[in-house]
Order: structure tokens, then sequence, then C-alpha cells
């Protein structure tokens, strides 16, 4: 799939979305991280699942997230659900600000795995999108990786699971602020 502002619902064109909807890294910018641990903390307290989407380029083969996303859900401890319009929505949104979805986060109770229910609704269902389960309702280290469980959408209903050595290799957590004395 090619993903083009000139498909956009609200085209804008920063030539952001001009490139194939493949990438094999993930750079992420360690306060999308750290605001990622809040919302499904926030969520996690109240004892729901929490969501977002981590949104931003493509260039190089790599995906660059700039923008931390959250959408709508109606949620409780074993389950959660975003909705078509929620999800128009969030798409809507990211054509507005020229940006790609690059992968879907939400929280679960105790461990992380995708569950039936996830590996049938995903947010996005394209070749190559990411969906990653957090565990603990978010209460843990989120820049660690290895703690996730990451999965690359095939096609309806099949994923692949990333392994800790491929989650390790393909997510990377950037600095934001880097003190020099």
């Amino acid at each position: 799939m090619r993903v083009s502002a000139a498909t956009a619902a609200v085209p804008r064109t920063l030539g952001r979305r001009g490139a194939d909807f493949t990438y094999d890294r993930v750079f992420v910018p360690s306060l999308v991280v750290d605001h990622t641990e809040l919302v499904l903390r926030q969520a996690g307290v109240q004892g729901h699942e929490g969501f977002a989407v981590w949104a931003g380029t493509l260039a190089g083969g790599d995906a660059h997230v700039a923008t931390l996303l959250v959408p709508r859900a109606t949620t409780d401890a074993w389950h959660g659900v975003v909705t078509p319009e929620t999800t128009a929505a969030v798409l809507t949104a990211l054509d507005e600000r020229d940006l790609v979805p690059v992968l879907q986060l939400h929280s679960h109770p105790r461990r992380a795995s995708l569950s039936e229910t996830d590996a049938i609704r995903p947010l996005v269902a394209v070749p190559g999108f990411i969906s990653v389960v957090i565990p603990d309702f978010g209460f843990i280290d989120l820049a660690d990786v290895g703690l996730w469980s990451a999965h690359q959408y095939v096609r309806p209903g099949q994923w692949r699971e990333l392994r800790p050595g491929e989650r390790a290799r393909r997510f990377i957590i950037d600095d934001s602020v880097i003190r020099v004395d």
C-alpha cells in the first residue's frame, strides 16, 4: 500500500506521506514514550485498558514517530473498544497533519499478549502495521521494549510476533532531552 496526501480525507502536502508503507526500525523520542506511559497509567489506575497511536513519517525504510494520538475508547479491565467512528476520526486527524500511523499500543491488566479480539480488530489493517501490547496497565518501564508484546499485521486475522531480539533492534528510543555540562 502507498500512503499519499492525494488520498487523504483532508489533504495536506508536506511530503511526509509520499512513501510506501514499509519500515524496519521505529525511532521514538523519549518524551513520546513518557507521555504514552502516562496515558496508559491514567487508564490503569481506573482499572481500564489504555489506548494510544504513535504517528509520524516514513523515510529511508524507517519510521520516525513524532506524535502521540489518544483515541477515545470504551474500556474495562479485560476489554477495550475503539469505535469505527473514532477510528475514522483518528485517521482524519492524521490526514490533516500529513502523518502516518506507525503503531498502536494498548495495555492489558497483567501479561502482554495479542488477544483474539485484538487480532481481529486492529486500528489499521495494513500489512506491516504494528500492534504493541503493554502489561500491567502500563506500570512498567515503557522504554524497556523487552517487556512489550509486539505484533506485525500480515493479513486479516494473521499477525507475526516480533521476538525480543527483533524488538530490541527495531524499536529505538531516542533521548528527547540531553543535558551537557
